[in-house]
């Protein structure tokens, strides 16, 4: 005896309980000399497998061939299908994703087999779910673009819109931010043509605002904030809207309203302070103290960022928190506080090698080179600026990389090395067209 997978059996065990009521035979009769009756009722429940000289004998008295017991039916195939899904959804659902991963890789493998587009599309979705929550962003893209080329929006526009945002999302995090742009543009043309508001329709424009956000398009994040934001509030979805407010205090602080700033930003700490999500109620408090820059109180504005940097470190939110270092660094400067400007910047530095960061490390090289520039350290100033364009030019970049690329190449025309100019203004040149080619 040996026991064969479970589907298999089953449909084995069907075929000769199948067989042998039609001939009218008792599972006695047909166990004769070869085993006992609990055993063949076994095999016929799919319980245990026969092996290839069992079958013949059992073959033989059914008066069919061997290759009729194992007939594979449609409906156990889609069983064998369904099953492998929700196993992959328990799994999931105890936070055993890895082990969720491997039974969905395995669910795509059947499906592909068995040409099942349903469970093809089922595989592929869950895939980019588990690769983006677990990190493999780039993964994560590649099976959502495989889910889109099997689903149609019409029928399931929520998960279209899931799977744009998801894939957007990674684009975003790899820094790839006219992909993640042009997908969410996508998912947003369906969300018009069809007219439809949801908690994932909220999500859409709350991403889209953070682009926005990024390529400083301070207008366009005030208006997908907003309509975030009214969206949220309908859903009563309380961490996001203490998000949005945020983000649309940050926006509304860089358009120069500083009072209607100041009125979502603290709104926003007051609803993030009632919640778990420590990451963002530090990106609020990091948001006011950019304001208090904003108002000239440097004080406070201090105390917010360490409160900040504090609530950043504790979440484990490793980008929020190099951000808040270049942020007390540069506050440093302004105050005439080099050594600990240089403290701060060499601390964020460190933490972005260590965690193998470059766009991040592009950016606190750059704010080492402003730092240098300040303290006549002109030499180093260039090296420094040189190193975070070739990065930034590395991931193309263009917002940062442009703007890097004008610093330097006006420098050098400031110091009379036009020649060593040229081609920093050209390369800044290149990459503003394209931010108003895209924009």
């Amino acid at each position: 005896m040996r026991v064969w997978n479970q589907p298999r059996a089953v449909q084995i065990g069907q075929n000769i309980r199948e067989k042998r009521k039609s001939l009218g035979l008792s599972q006695s009769v047909l166990a004769k000399g070869l085993f006992s009756v609990q055993t063949m009722s076994l095999i016929e429940r799919g319980k245990l497998g026969a092996n290839e000289s069992t079958l013949e004998v059992l073959a033989e008295r059914l008066n069919c061939s061997v290759d009729d017991l194992l007939v594979m039916k449609h409906d156990l195939q889609e069983d064998w299908l369904r099953d492998l899904l929700e196993t992959a959804r328990r799994f999931q659902t105890v936070g055993r994703r890895e082990k969720a991963i491997e039974v969905l890789h395995t669910l795509y493998t059947e499906s592909f087999a068995k040409n099942s587009t349903l469970y093809l599309l089922e595989s592929s979705y869950g895939l980019c779910l588990l690769y983006h929550e677990t990190g493999r962003h780039r993964a994560s893209t590649d099976w959502g673009l495989e889910a889109l080329r099997l689903l149609q929006p019409d029928e399931d526009l929520e998960r279209a819109l899931t799977l744009y945002s998801t894939i957007g999302h990674n684009s975003y995090i790899l820094g790839e931010i006219w992909d993640a742009y042009e997908r969410l543009r996508e998912a947003e043309a369906l969300v018009d043509q069809h007219g439809h508001i949801s908690e994932q329709t909220g999500r859409l424009y709350y991403t889209m605002a953070i682009l926005k956000q990024v390529l400083r398009n301070w207008e366009g994040c005030v208006w997908y904030s907003t309509r975030a934001l009214q969206i949220f509030e309908q859903c009563d979805m309380v961490v996001f809207i203490g998000r949005t407010l945020m983000m649309l205090g940050t926006a509304h602080k860089n358009l120069g309203r500083t009072a209607k700033a100041s009125q979502h930003i603290e709104r926003s700490i007051r609803i993030l302070s009632q919640t778990s999500d420590l990451s963002s109620l530090a990106r609020s408090y990091h948001s006011l103290a950019e304001l208090e820059v904003t108002l000239g109180h440097l004080d406070k504005a201090r105390k917010n960022f360490l409160r900040s940097l504090t609530y950043k470190r504790q979440s484990h939110d490793t980008d929020g928190a190099l951000y808040t270092l270049r942020s007390l660094a540069q506050l440093a400067q302004q105050t005439g506080q080099m050594e600990e400007a240089r403290h701060y910047l060499q601390d964020a530095l460190d933490r972005t090698e260590k965690h193998s960061l470059d766009l991040q490390r592009a950016v606190t090289l750059r704010c080492l080179g402003d730092l240098a520039l300040q303290e006549g350290l002109l030499d180093d100033y260039t090296q420094l600026y040189k190193q975070a364009i070739e990065i930034f030019e590395r991931f193309s970049y263009s917002t940062e990389l442009a703007e890097s690329a004008e610093r330097l190449g006006n420098y050098y025309l400031e110091i009379g090395r036009e020649r060593l100019a040229v081609p920093y203004l050209r390369l800044a040149n290149l990459h503003y067209r394209k931010l108003l080619q895209k924009s």
